[in-house]
């Protein structure tokens, strides 16, 4: 698939060269996803999942960021917070399920060590009190927290930055869309056999959409072009009569309120750096939250939003949207793993990105930006 606002349109890209791609090694290398884990997925805000996974007080997820686990619950007064998943006795788990409920407090199955859904050490049973032990200093590790249009993003890193500053314009530019007062309506979860960095080159271009995705392009003409914008836009036009991505263009879903007519007949996507993407239609939202497991392994979970009063309609079924987009994900998914293969050959130092691919270029620049970054002491 691809995405829409970056910065070119099909207009300027053409008076653009070919470049080289990154080396092979970046895709496989074991120590580059070592630098990798400690400038970008340790030192940036990571999507993990979305705010409505933890209705209730002592809802909590817990993710993988690589070699850390991080652990995310809601409190009595309805706030979120994160913690490192490691009781501070002896560094037992707290939780070893993805997802669950701690009840009024969260007990380290070990000892028995409790603490407070704010992370505080509430109880030690069978030690009493110690001379020159403060509790108040061996609460759980926190890990900064915050919100985007109902998203929930980590950052182990000790100062990081706001989280505004890592989605620019994306923050503002699409609210119209209300996304975080949409549900999870339909979710799904691949595991991919690729580099996380190849499943994103491969969201942000189009020149495979004619050879890969025949339905796709159907729904999209411009896509046949391998172009990703139109003209002095961001999105693209669908088909004559086409509203959303199914195989006829229409589903019976309803719209969602306050987009315009165009933005009923345009499809329209981006990427938020590192590993969320979106997907925007007139009757839903899909995002794809990318988590990078190993060097060649990577697992997506792809998540459908809808209105919640369309979610709670009598015969909600939208089976067609989500049919539509697993079949171009695998589609994608299997190119993706065919060059994983690929950039391992001694035949392979470096591709080219030709001016169509411009979006490719810009979000590896930008990989290569944050790649760049001393890691912050630890």
């Amino acid at each position: 698939m691809s995405t829409g606002p970056l910065t070119s349109t099909p207009d300027k890209a053409q008076a653009l060269p070919m470049r080289p791609t990154l080396p092979g090694r970046d895709y496989h290398d074991p120590s580059v996803f070592e630098l990798e884990r400690r400038t970008i997925f340790h030192g940036i805000w990571m999507c993990v999942g979305r705010e409505e996974q933890l209705p209730k007080p002592g809802d909590y997820l817990a993710r993988e960021l690589i070699d850390e686990s991080v652990v995310i619950v809601r409190d009595e007064s309805g706030r979120l917070g994160a913690f490192y998943n490691v009781c501070r006795h002896r560094g037992s788990r707290l939780c070893d399920e993805a997802r669950g409920s701690f009840g009024g407090a969260i007990r380290c199955p070990y000892h028995s060590w409790t603490y407070s859904l704010q992370g505080g050490l509430i109880g030690i049973p069978n030690v009493g009190e110690v001379e020159g032990f403060d509790r108040k200093e061996r609460g759980l590790r926190p890990v900064a927290l915050d919100l985007w249009e109902g998203f929930i993003f980590v950052n182990l890193a000790p100062r990081p930055a706001p989280l505004a500053e890592q989605l620019g314009r994306f923050a503002t530019d699409y609210a119209r869309y209300r996304i975080g007062g949409l549900r999870v309506g339909r979710s799904i979860t691949y595991d991919v056999q690729a580099n996380w960095k190849i499943v994103a080159e491969n969201y942000n271009e189009c020149l495979h959409c004619p050879g890969v995705h025949p339905e796709l392009v159907k729904i999209v003409p411009i896509y046949r072009k391998g172009l990703v914008t139109e003209v002095g836009r961001t999105g693209v036009f669908m088909k004559d009569g086409a509203t959303t991505f199914t195989d006829t263009g229409r589903s019976s879903l309803e719209p969602l309120p306050g987009l315009s007519d165009d933005d009923r007949r345009i499809y329209d996507g981006f990427t938020i750096f590192p590993n969320l993407m979106i997907n925007l239609h007139s009757d839903s939202v899909m995002s794809y939250i990318v988590w990078p497991v190993s060097p060649e392994r990577t697992v997506i979970v792809s998540d459908f939003l809808f209105e919640p009063s369309t979610i709670a309609r009598d015969g909600f079924d939208p089976d067609d949207l989500v049919s539509f987009w697993d079949r171009v994900g695998r589609q994608d998914w299997t190119v993706c793993e065919r060059v994983q293969k690929g950039v391992r050959s001694r035949a392979y130092g470096t591709g080219v990105y030709p001016p169509h691919e411009q979006h490719v270029y810009e979000f590896n620049q930008e990989y290569l930006r944050w790649r760049g970054k001393a890691p912050e002491a630890r």
